[in-house]
């Protein structure tokens, strides 16, 4: 075929007239149309390799033998080009000059003869290697002429690719950054390297590095370069090409030093370079001085030059414009839902300082429109303040907030008036510190009163378990003051050695649980240490570690703290559960108490005896909203509630399913109203004579009073249908709330209602705080800000984590 006629280098042979422009006189065969698609590179008049025009890689056109060894593989490249597949028809016609500058010298024309005798080009049998369909997912990477690596074109690893090509095809299979679309190859582009000279004469041979599917030129020796005077002299500047890239995705920022380089070509935006700094200061907390710190700006302008580090004023104007964006994308989605939300408020106290200050945070819960429980913080407020914090009042120009004047209510009003939630409000769960304050119980009757609260308000102060749980462990209890010296004197004996300190953390290893922070409750340090004790006897039972009768009572209170930290653990976990869950950790609780209660020590019983005092005054207040949500549990509904009362309380337990059977009546009855007239206030309606086809309104009031019970009617029918049907059998991973998204056009009033249930919340504690000796906490860093700036760092920060 023509086209794939061989070339021989004397042929082609070219005259090279004084000015550098190339004669064609002289050629003496038919020039290949394949040098449309390549411009040649010419030493001594003769053409020694070809550069496409396209994706800029050198291809040799001499053998070992320093014969042609022909066009083949400058066709097959054509073929598998994919630079040429991604450039416009235009752009390829255009494309015709060299693409790279070198202190505006033809490069062509400047690298000196003597200086290529030493390159190894690649052979024809090398060539063949690229008959492998492998070779269109992977760039050659030569060293002396001899392909000794692959680079992919997806995630840009690189592999071996001397022997074989097997793991190449494996790789492809499982490449993580192969989506089906091709890499963007463009055009490089030169930068002059800051790197020292290089004069040693022994740097004569030049291999062309391929990375991303581009040349890059690594340092070429001075020796290779003339001086624009046309004589032999060194240069003094390295050239380092680079590939221009316009993105870069979460893959390529993870690639070698040398790929990165080429982020340099990206077109820097110092907008968008503030916006990331400010969404990394809030996510991990930093001070926003950070920007001031020198390391910090010199590590800036190490990465760009062209970076100007913003001021910590600057920072705090891009918080407050992401702040307000992200808040009014959350206000829009609640206001456009549905539902309900219910809201949590606790106490946050500044990081290990002086509590001159008491912040509370407001968070909302709630099921969004795809049935995910989502919980948010909406409202971080100052609500006491010191009257003797003077530095606070001349840093920030904030008056003190005594008792008298204000407290938690004022917070909670203000979130409840910012997020349009008056008539939205589900219930309320807060500390003892919140619940007990007087505003609070001013506001939840002034909610009452205006009908905004579902039951008339029984929802609305619901205690915090952790904070309950909490107050039931007291250090001024004796018999944990006298398990605490036993495991004291425990560790002193371990550690005496360094072989049973070893053993000791041995058996910490296989606890199975998270040792406590340095911050952690005390009760909770003492229960890990008792699993640590009990853990090392069952290893070790041969050696003589407590008496008979302390391992009594060490076995007895492990097991009541067990069951207080599990509870803890599983209702203020990270991944927040919905209120089925609750009812079933409390009552193990609740049995571990009458378990332990029957023990014949008697300082023991009395222990237990105080707890169950408390917890029981906590039982009696809670448990009706804590079975609600079970009887809306299609594993469990009212017959679990039935089965665990009546072997509780026996005979008297009817009177407790009779209390839970009516509220859940009472509460299907207003959401039943709901849908009967969905968004309208009858509360303030007026008299109206109007006369419809004869008849006046006041004698068809009866009918619709008719209409209105035979609907009820209808819908209470939905209540008993879901009762009266079969439980559905228990599965590890069952979901509720994809049970009831399934079962909602079943179910269509009763499933509006289990969304907002299974959405309250029994802890306003969560995760660390919960076990934290100090509670939750605002940074250190954070805490000496204006106060408007702290609701603006913690809310955001929780919404984008």
């Amino acid at each position: 075929m023509d086209h794939l006629e061989e070339h021989d280098g004397e042929d082609m042979q070219l005259e090279v007239v004084s000015d550098g422009a190339v004669s064609t006189s002289r050629l003496r065969k038919k020039r290949s149309k394949v040098w449309d698609e390549y411009n040649p590179i010419i030493v001594n008049g003769a053409i020694q390799s070809a550069e496409c025009r396209y994706c800029h890689i050198h291809m040799s056109c001499k053998g070992a033998d320093g014969q042609s060894n022909g066009t083949s593989h400058l066709w097959r490249h054509q073929k598998i080009c994919r630079a040429k597949e991604g450039l416009p028809l235009i752009q390829r016609q255009q494309d015709v000059e060299f693409p790279y500058v070198v202190n505006e010298i033809e490069p062509v024309d400047q690298i000196l003869p003597d200086s290529l005798d030493a390159i190894n080009f690649v052979t024809q049998s090398e060539n063949s290697k690229f008959r492998s369909k492998v070779w269109k997912d992977f760039i050659p990477f030569y060293v002396e002429g001899k392909i000794q690596g692959a680079d992919c074109v997806h995630c840009h690893k690189r592999l071996s690719a001397d022997k074989g090509r097997s793991h190449l095809n494996r790789h492809i299979q499982t490449c993580p950054a192969r989506g089906g679309t091709s890499i963007n190859h463009q055009k490089g582009v030169l930068f002059h390297s800051s790197a020292p000279s290089l004069n040693s004469r022994h740097q004569n041979e030049l291999s062309p590095a391929l990375t991303n599917g581009k040349v890059q030129i690594a340092e070429y020796a001075s020796k290779f370069l003339k001086g624009s005077s046309g004589d032999r002299s060194t240069l003094d500047e390295h050239i380092l090409a680079l590939p221009a890239r316009d993105k870069m995705n979460p893959m390529e920022q993870n690639t070698s030093s040398a790929q990165t380089a080429s982020g340099i070509s990206r077109k820097f935006d110092q907008e968008a370079s503030y916006q990331e700094l400010t969404r990394m200061i809030v996510l991990h907390g930093y001070p926003l001085s950070v920007v001031k710190h020198e390391e910090m700006r010199r590590f800036a302008k190490s990465l760009n030059p062209a970076f100007n580090m913003a001021s910590s004023i600057d920072i705090e104007e891009y918080l407050t414009l992401l702040f307000q964006k992200e808040k009014s994308d959350l206000k829009e989605k609640i206001a456009l839902a549905s539902h309900r939300v219910s809201l949590s408020a606790n106490v946050w106290v500044p990081h290990r300082a002086e509590a001159s200050v008491k912040y509370l945070c407001v968070t909302m819960h709630f099921i969004d429109s795809d049935w995910k429980l989502q919980r948010r913080i909406i409202k971080f407020g100052m609500f006491w303040s010191s009257p003797t914090n003077l530095e606070r009042i001349i840093h920030f120009k904030e008056a003190c907030v005594g008792d008298s004047v204000t407290g938690p209510f004022n917070v909670i009003r203000e979130a409840i008036s910012d997020w349009n939630l008056d008539q939205k409000l589900f219930s309320l769960t807060s500390v003892s510190e919140v619940r007990n304050d007087q505003g609070t119980s001013k506001l939840v009757d002034l909610l009452i009163q205006r009908k905004h609260l579902p039951l008339r308000g029984e929802l609305s102060s619901i205690a915090c378990v952790v904070d309950m749980l909490n107050s039931i462990v007291s250090k001024d209890q004796p018999m944990l003051n006298l398990v605490g010296n036993i495991l004291d004197t425990f560790i002193q004996q371990r550690m005496s050695s360094s072989l049973t300190q070893q053993q000791l953390l041995e058996v910490v290893t296989h606890v199975g649980l998270k040792c406590p922070l340095e911050d952690a409750k005390w009760w909770h340090k003492i229960y890990f240490r008792l699993e640590v004790l009990l853990h090392f006897k069952k290893a070790f039972p041969s050696e003589e570690l407590i008496s008979a009768e302390d391992n009594k009572i060490v076995e007895s209170v492990c097991k009541i703290l067990r069951a207080f930290y599990r509870a803890v653990e599983v209702i203020s976990g990270s991944v927040s559960p919905t209120a089925n869950i609750y009812f079933n950790e409390l009552w193990k609780i609740r049995t571990t108490l009458q378990e332990e209660a029957s023990t014949d020590h008697t300082e023991l019983a009395n222990m237990v005896w105080e707890m169950q005092e408390a917890f029981n005054e906590y039982w009696q207040n809670s448990y009706v909203w804590l079975s609600i949500p079970v009887v809306l549990d299609p594993r469990f509904k009212i017959t679990f509630i039935e089965f665990r009362l009546k072997r509780a309380f026996g005979t008297d337990a009817a009177k407790y399913v009779s209390a839970i059977r009516d509220t859940i009546r009472e509460l299907f009855r207003e959401y039943c109203d709901l849908v009967d007239k969905p968004g309208v206030d009858t509360s303030h309606r007026e008299p109206r004579d109007v006369e419809v086809d004869g008849f006046d309104s006041d004698s068809l009031e009866d009918w619709d009073e008719h209409l209105n019970a035979q609907t009820r009617s209808q819908l209470l029918t939905e209540l008993d249908n879901y009762l009266e049907d079969g439980l559905v059998p228990r599965k590890d991973d069952f979901d509720i709330l994809n049970w009831w998204m399934n079962n909602s056009t079943k179910y269509p009033t009763l499933s509006i209602m289990a969304r907002d249930v299974l959405a309250m919340p029994a802890s306003a504690l969560h995760c660390e705080a919960a076990l934290s000796s100090e509670g939750p906490m605002i940074h250190k860093q954070w805490s000496t800000l204006n106060i408007k700036t702290i609701e603006a760092l913690v809310c955001t920060r929780d919404w984008i984590n």
